[in-house]
């Protein structure tokens, strides 16, 4: 080899080396081609494509029983051992409690997201300093009242949620607004659902859908979200509305005010990009961002849902 060659290719490595991007691993609660994932991963990329390489573990903890849960954790934290990565990220409270106190007891930098629960109870009650991240708080309160006045006449509304870990703490948040007119129920069985969504007239003046990606159907297998969602809008008796930017469409929920899967990830991600240059820094724990409007034109118009002009300007239409 000749000494040009050989300099040419020591310069090669040395500036490969300089260059090689931290490892940040993200850990999904749930799988791939959930909304909510898509959104938030979107949303991390947003901010760590080019400063970090990224690799994705799902537990899939919708679609797989609870019973498997704890090997889909274990296999996830043998991989986080073996690849050794700068940071990990936790999707979603499933992972933070599964996850989270291996890695606190490894002094892994951790940023979560999509935290319903109060993240420190995984821990003891106290947060680990090298832990932070980001917590959802859906805008049930500004929903609820939203609808009120969307529908004036409208005396009670359904949440209709499954039995997924994060229902529960939703369940436990909107029972602590103490309103009389919103009946929350969770149901893991997909007729049930149904049946539910089919009279929901007998007693109901508006549906808010929840978490619906956990369900199960006569065959025992689990029930494709976007099957749920297209079911429960073709055959629901009273309007539909929803907490999360991606249940509004033409097919789906009229509208409400929503939280930003995109809006969220990027927040963490953000956290997540800061902690990588100054990994010394603490940083506090964030909430998700205040919410939208949001309505589907097609939707809106089926139900008859007038937007009165003081919030016709704030809305962001859809299809």
């Amino acid at each position: 080899m000749s000494r040009l060659r050989y300099v040419a290719l020591l310069l090669f490595f040395i500036a490969s080396a300089v260059m090689a991007y931290p490892l940040v691993i993200v850990v999904e609660s749930y799988h791939p081609e959930n909304d909510w994932d898509k959104a938030y991963l979107n949303g991390l990329r947003s901010k760590l494509d080019g400063v970090a390489e990224l690799d994705f573990i799902a537990l899939d903890t919708k679609r797989l029983p609870t019973s498997a849960h704890l090997e889909q954790a274990d296999l996830a934290f043998y991989e986080i051992q073996q690849k050794k990565p700068d940071l990990v990220v936790l999707g979603d409270d499933a992972a933070l409690a599964l996850l989270g106190p291996r890695l606190a007891r490894m002094k892994m930098p951790v940023v979560f997201l999509g935290i319903n629960a109060d993240p420190a109870q995984y821990f003891g009650g106290k947060l680990p300093e090298h832990i932070t991240g980001v917590i959802e708080r859906p805008l049930y309160q500004q929903n609820f009242n939203l609808i009120r006045e969307l529908l004036p006449h409208a005396k009670r509304i359904l949440v209709l949620l499954d039995q997924d870990r994060s229902a529960y703490f939703l369940q436990t948040d909107i029972q602590r607004l103490k309103r009389n007119d919103i009946d929350v129920v969770l149901v893991n069985n997909y007729s049930l659902w149904q049946n539910k969504v089919m009279n929901a007239n007998l007693q109901y003046d508006a549906i808010v859908l929840g978490t619906y990606q956990a369900l199960i159907g006569a065959d025992a297998k689990h029930v494709d979200a976007d099957e749920v969602m297209a079911w429960t809008r073709a055959h629901s008796p009273v309007p539909i509305f929803g907490f999360w930017d991606f249940a509004i469409s033409r097919k789906a929920a009229a509208g409400g005010m929503v939280l930003s899967g995109f809006e969220h990830g990027a927040m963490a991600g953000s956290m997540a990009r800061s902690i990588l240059k100054n990994p010394q820094q603490s940083l506090p724990i964030r909430q998700s961002n205040h919410g939208h409007l949001m309505f589907s034109r097609t939707q809106a118009s089926y139900w008859k849902i007038q937007i009165p002009n003081k919030l016709s300007k704030q809305v962001s239409w859809l299809p």
